[in-house]
């Protein structure tokens, strides 16, 4: 949530819910709604807005009007696999299963294609300018995507993907790519549990951050506070239940 006040998570059995600490540093559920019964594949929230994604009945979308979730015209895209808010929630990005990087105003616009990948979308990741999308797929593979809004269009800047085209090998699905070191670097993939951080730009793999044997990395997420690099922070989680902080490599913009 906004100001890292609280957390907002999608249940399996489809219920959208707040947690929020209270004084006494316990944590506090609030039920906000129900997104249906059918088993959803991902979900985008940001400030007075909520969008669920399902493989077969497309995105719903639920905005805060006068003190009450209220359901919006849904987007009837099927077979999505990955949502964003782009734009302070007035649009969505998303992928689909055959690859399909797509754009829409909410709740009333027009569903534009930015561009077409091929292969399966599992997560979308956009910089903090907006003017970016990191596209993970199926195959090891990462596209970096530079939205240019004048032609709503999407362009392919950079791949990442080792020789081999598999650089997440064991691990592929375990976490999508991400924005690092206030959009420096991307982190993407492992090999022999090293996390790998890629020079944004030049498309090349940066260090891997080494968990050691045995360590099975199942989650990443980054803090960026400002613009200074040396601000910044990495977390990783592994299977094992080894919780990491790391400090990003510098890299030149």
């Amino acid at each position: 949530m906004a100001g890292d006040i609280g957390v907002i998570s999608l249940d399996q059995d489809g219920v959208i819910s707040k947690w929020t600490p209270n004084n006494q540093k316990h944590w506090q559920w609030v039920k906000l709604l129900d997104a249906g019964k059918e088993e959803a594949v991902d979900f985008a929230y940001m400030q007075d807005r909520i969008a669920v994604a399902f493989p077969r009945l497309g995105v719903k979308v639920w905005l805060w009007i006068k003190g009450t979730w209220q359901p919006q015209r849904s987007i009837l895209r099927q077979n999505v696999t990955a949502i964003k808010f782009v734009e302070d929630g007035e649009a969505l990005l998303g992928g689909t299963s055959d690859g399909v990087l797509w754009h829409c105003q909410v709740p009333n616009g027009t569903l534009r294609a930015y561009a077409f990948l091929k292969l399966q979308v599992h997560g979308l990741d956009v910089n903090s300018q907006g003017n970016q999308v990191l596209v993970s797929q199926s195959g090891g593979r990462a596209h970096l995507i530079g939205i240019q809004k004048s032609d709503n269009k999407g362009k392919v800047e950079q791949v990442y993907t080792t020789k081999d085209g598999e650089p997440n090998t064991d691990q592929r699905q375990n976490f999508t790519a991400s924005f690092s070191s206030t959009g420096r670097t991307v982190l993407f993939g492992c090999t022999d549990n090293h996390v790998l951080v890629w020079d944004k730009n030049k498309g090349d793999v940066v260090c891997g951050l080494d968990h050691g044997e045995d360590e099975t990395v199942q989650a990443v997420a980054t803090f960026d506070h400002n613009s200074r690099i040396d601000s910044c922070q990495i977390v990783t989680g592994t299977k094992q239940g080894l919780l990491s902080w790391w400090k990003p490599p510098l890299v030149g913009n």
